[in-house]
């Protein structure tokens, strides 16, 4: 059974959602003033005004909330915060020292209040609603002022929980294409309705449509095959000498595609990804884990009575915590704006003499134009040839933006095979 909410908040919010079991991590984004915080502050029961029917799979849940102002207890430094928080926790809260490490304050416990910077406030704030032990989170804007290595870390460390602790989170943010990569489904809200709810490939067209995004991103799902090594290797020690000087070849690096060690890495290391059955070579903050609803999949709400009965088992835990190594499911963001198209199909191999790495062979599906052909630009709408099945049915998207220039020499038309190449390290 899907989980599904209404909301009505005259002049300011209205609208149905109804959401896949399975999904955990819920982006919201839209325009300011859209309503998207009317909508958060509708399902925490904020707004009395407001008529709000919700239906949680036959349980009544806790749901926690923190604003983009962490509004913290100033009386108290952190580790005071974050105790009182615990007074009232439900019985599946995560303990203090799991919440402070996976957000990123284990420094800050002795900190007073009033010394911590926007960001340390806004890690403390969502470490103490975690310690609460809340069914349903709700984050409005609350990473906003966490440097973004920091923030992607522990988005990471909330995918984890809704995976192995039931946690659903609801994501408000501007940073489109953050939470493209990260959400499991996507609400957008523009001029206080819910335009849209879905899986990120459905939900995007209409984002673009309506004005939200320039230009769309496509989310990518693949495999991870192995880690991509670098070697140096010479074709020569000299080239041919010429009367005027000599010449030599630079060492090359290439690319050992048998390197399978997942021992050592960070977030320069480059995987190589199998897509559609084409391979590419992404770096691991391209990368984001796509398994960790792993446990929704196997799990219907509604024939439970309580979240904490779906508790997935080590197993999955394991596939969870696994997702960078071989085989592992990982999902990948690629901008219309980073693609570039080469019509030369006889270049299909991986022996390139570009020094973009990446290219997948696809067929143009759509050519719009902007802006009624006064912007100068086209948006292609790409089907990825799915190298193991054939069929249209298996096509992934991929966009692409380009001059009308550029569409015009290379004279592209609809079901032209092409090549996409793009940068994703």
């Amino acid at each position: 059974m899907s989980v599904a909410f209404e909301v009505l908040l005259p002049s300011r919010i209205e609208g149905r959602v109804e959401l896949r079991a399975s999904s955990s991590f819920i982006g919201i984004t839209g325009p300011s003033g859209a309503g998207k915080s009317s909508l958060l502050r509708c399902i925490a029961g904020f707004e009395k005004g407001a008529l709000t029917q919700a239906n949680w799979g036959n349980v009544s849940p806790k749901i926690g909330i923190v604003f983009q102002q962490p509004l913290l207890f100033p009386h108290v430094n952190v580790e005071g915060n974050l105790q009182l928080a615990t007074r009232h926790a439900s019985e599946h809260a995560i303990s203090i020292n799991e919440a402070v490490k996976g957000c990123h304050c284990e420094h800050l416990l002795s900190k007073p209040i009033a010394t911590l910077s926007g960001g340390e406030a806004q890690r403390v704030a969502i470490a103490r609603a975690l310690v609460n032990g809340p069914h349903i989170l709700l984050l409005d804007e609350s990473l906003s002022a966490i440097d973004a290595v920091t923030r992607r870390h522990i988005y990471a460390f909330l995918r984890h929980l809704c995976a192995v602790s039931q946690l659903t989170c609801f994501v408000v943010s501007h940073d489109i294409d953050e939470l493209l990569l990260l959400s499991d489904e996507m609400i957008y809200v523009c001029a206080g309705k819910i335009k849209a709810v879905g899986n990120v490939d459905s939900v995007v067209p209409n984002m673009y449509q309506g004005g939200a995004i320039h230009t769309p991103s496509a989310i990518l799902n693949g495999v991870v095959e192995c880690i991509a090594e670098a070697t140096l290797s010479s074709h020569a020690e000299e080239s041919t000498h010429t009367n005027a000087e000599k010449t030599t070849h630079p060492k090359q690096e290439m690319l050992n595609e048998n390197a399978t060690d997942f021992g050592e890495s960070n977030q320069n290391t480059v995987y190589q990804v199998i897509v559609s059955g084409q391979r590419l070579y992404v770096s691991q903050k391209s990368l984001i884990a796509a398994r960790c609803s792993i446990a929704r999949t196997n799990v219907a709400r509604a024939n439970v009575a309580s979240f904490s009965e779906c508790e997935p088992n080590q197993a999955d835990k394991n596939e969870i915590d696994n997702s960078l190594s071989a085989g592992g499911q990982v999902r990948l963001a690629v901008k219309a704006s980073e693609v570039s198209i080469d019509t030369n199909t006889a270049a299909m191999t991986e022996n390139s003499t570009s020094s973009i790495l990446n290219s997948l062979n696809c067929v143009i599906g759509d050519i719009t134009h902007f802006d009624n052909y006064k912007s100068g630009r086209v948006l292609l709408n790409l089907r990825i040839i799915n190298q193991n099945d054939m069929s249209e049915n298996e096509q992934t998207v991929l966009y692409a933006v380009i001059s009308t220039l550029s569409a015009s020499r290379l004279q592209l038309a609809k079901n032209m095979l092409v090549i996409a190449r793009f940068k994703l390290l």
